[in-house]
């Protein structure tokens, strides 16, 4: 049977939009109130932040791919693209977007500045790609809120743990002051925007039949 993919609710895109719009403007007095460079954190924060490293994702999609039946895993590869192509294409177009926007992470100029930092030689200068100090938006999360919203969308009873896990991530790069909360906000109407174009690409490739299966076992509501 075809693994059921939930639609994206229109109030969450509009929501992500309006705490973006907020969050804009409260960036800098939120890190300001953030723990001082040098601050030493857990295990847990760590745990967190290996939500955002896209090698995580890799290994879950693997693993996602060797479990079960040889012979009834369409739907889990199906699932597994899913997952590590919504991650990676997430954090991709936010590392694009970051040496676009170019806005400097707290840690450079004033609390909340969105000066762009430029380098000489513009484009020429290697440099010039390196996304080490810019931070809008968050490559780290991206990647987690892309993954926790290709798992939810495929389990949908996971969603309320899959977000919290991914919103921990994003607070964690605003708590170590490596982002502002906008960022980490803008993050996740990438993950949106990226989880409904893959989908929708994935979709068009229907799920096969296993070997020796019925067309009543793919489609039970067609069956007498």
């Amino acid at each position: 049977m075809p693994m059921q993919i939930e639609p994206i609710p229109r109030w969450v895109a509009v929501l992500t939009v309006l705490m973006l719009i907020c969050a804009l403007y409260l960036d800098g007095a939120i890190t300001s109130r953030m723990p001082a460079d040098g601050t030493t954190f857990g295990d847990f924060h760590h745990l967190l932040r290996a939500l955002g490293y896209l090698p995580t994702w890799l290994f879950v999609g693997l693993l996602l791919i060797l479990s079960g039946k040889s012979g009834h895993n369409r739907a889990r590869r199906s699932a597994a693209l899913a997952i590590v192509s919504t991650a990676t294409l997430s954090g991709l177009s936010a590392e694009i977007l970051k040496v676009i926007v170019r806005r400097p992470d707290p840690g450079i100029g004033p609390l909340g500045s969105w000066t762009p930092v430029m380098l000489e030689g513009g484009w020429w200068n290697p440099d010039w790609w390196n996304g080490a100090d810019l931070c809008f938006p968050s490559g780290h999360a991206a990647v987690a809120w892309g993954a926790a919203i290709a798992i939810s969308r495929r389990w949908l009873g996971t969603a309320p743990v899959m977000l919290l896990l991914a919103a921990g991530c994003a607070a964690g790069r605003v708590e170590t002051r490596g982002h502002y909360v906008s960022d980490v906000i803008a993050s996740l109407l990438v993950a949106l925007i990226v989880s409904f174009l893959v989908e929708k690409r994935i979709r068009r490739f229907p799920e096969k039949a296993p070997r020796g299966a019925q067309e009543s076992d793919l489609h039970p509501d067609t069956a007498g």
